[in-house]
């Protein structure tokens, strides 16, 4: 069979929803033929889908040599595709530089490319660019995006950031809009299944050999990381979970702003701190770096388990309600940066404020650079951008 049948095959199963065949396929096809661009892209494209972010920007940093290489007319009409989906994994990677450095490259080349303007657009407001990124995707809209729905869509989202911007709204608005919207729904919920005997915000436990009851730290966790169960049915220990997404709220007059995330930064703290418009209450993600040259998990660990360990036994909800239900490992998306998810069950947003004050006191040995609550990248601070993003960014 040639070549670019089983190449069509590979792309048929891929629009069939069988990425995993269309992987098999093209790694085969590029074992004989690891000159073949187009291949190449295709797999990073399925391994992007797959959630493969990693392996695909591998197959797209290859391609992209090898575009170089060939330099024909052929390898050159691919490069805005190959950078397309390098800027897309670098983005799944938390790589914001080396994604803007996709888009721009695709945009000296082809400075109307209006998925690499939108992309870039969404990119820099993510990243705390809101001012920059609000500029490129009107330019996006005045010139008529992909379509006219898109268009539309765009100035929509050009409207509610640059009034958000206009209106000096503050940031932790966002956060009292995220908390509402899912205390209400799981409240919703937990009253129904309460009436069945069920019971609301129940901490998993365990029993041990010797006969005493332990909370259930899943395996690999933190030793602070026990968790709660949204909903239990005590006769049966049968769990129940009050949403099985992330939930995202719009607030209200800036409601697309809940399709895409917009960092802005929340003043009045002694170090750099950042919200977004999307901020899941029952899936929180808090990026906090550094800005000494240390460890930041050894930082961070005691602070960040001392606030969990108080918000798991209530210290930010009332006596029958409003506790820290879950936290993840913390990740590191940089060398000294972790990316916690917290599950804030029906706790008060002051939470966050307790978070945010204590840790002023790693301020001095370890500078808190930055922290970000919500769906983002964390910003670089002011002194560590170029001129003209500064400037850019401060409305000059």
């Amino acid at each position: 069979m040639l070549v670019d049948e089983v190449a069509e095959q590979a792309l048929a199963a891929l629009r069939a929803e069988d990425p995993q065949q269309a992987r098999e396929a093209l790694s085969e096809l590029l074992n004989h033929h690891p000159e073949r661009i187009d291949l190449r892209h295709a797999l990073s494209v399925t391994l992007l889908r797959m959630g493969e972010a990693r392996p695909a920007l591998n197959e797209l940093n290859r391609a992209i040599r090898e575009a170089m290489q060939q330099a024909d007319e052929r390898a050159a009409a691919m490069m805005s595709q190959l950078h397309l989906a390098r800027a897309s994994a670098c983005e799944d990677l938390q790589l914001p530089a080396d994604a803007e450095e996709s888009y721009r490259l695709i945009l000296t080349h082809e400075e109307d490319h209006p998925r690499a303007m939108q992309g870039l657009a969404h990119l820099l407001m993510s990243w705390g660019r809101a001012p920059e990124g609000i500029s490129l995707l009107a330019e996006y809209a005045n010139m008529g995006g992909d379509g006219p729905e898109f268009a539309r869509a765009a100035r929509d989202f050009v409207d509610a950031a640059q009034k958000f911007l206009d209106d000096d709204i503050h940031p932790r608005n966002f956060l009292e809009a995220h908390r509402g919207v899912y205390t209400e729904f799981f409240d919703h919920h937990a009253e129904r299944m309460e009436q069945q005997g069920w019971i609301a915000e129940a901490a998993r436990m365990q029993r041990l050999a010797d006969g005493q009851i332990v909370p259930v730290i899943p395996e690999g966790a933190r030793p602070y990381a026990a968790v709660r169960m949204d909903l239990v049915d005590p006769q049966t220990s049968q769990p129940g979970q009050v949403g099985d997404q992330p939930m995202v709220a719009g607030l209200a007059g800036f409601e697309p702003l809940a399709r895409a995330s917009v960092v802005t930064d929340w003043p009045g703290h002694d170090f750099p701190v950042f919200v977004s418009s999307i901020c899941p209450w029952n899936w929180l993600p808090i990026q906090i770096r550094i800005g000494y040259n240390s460890d930041p998990d050894m930082a961070l660990d005691e602070t960040i388990g001392q606030w969990y360990a108080d918000g798991y036994n209530g210290a930010f909800g009332s006596e029958t309600r409003g506790r820290l239900h879950s936290i993840s490992t913390p990740e590191q998306v940089e060398d000294l940066a972790l990316l916690y998810y917290v599950d804030m069950g029906r706790c008060e947003v002051t939470a966050i404020d307790t978070l945010l004050e204590r840790l002023k006191a790693l301020h001095g040995p370890f500078k808190i650079d930055a922290v970000l609550i919500g769906r983002g990248y964390l910003p670089l601070i002011p002194e560590t951008l170029p001129p003209e993003v500064a400037a850019a960014n401060s409305g000059q």
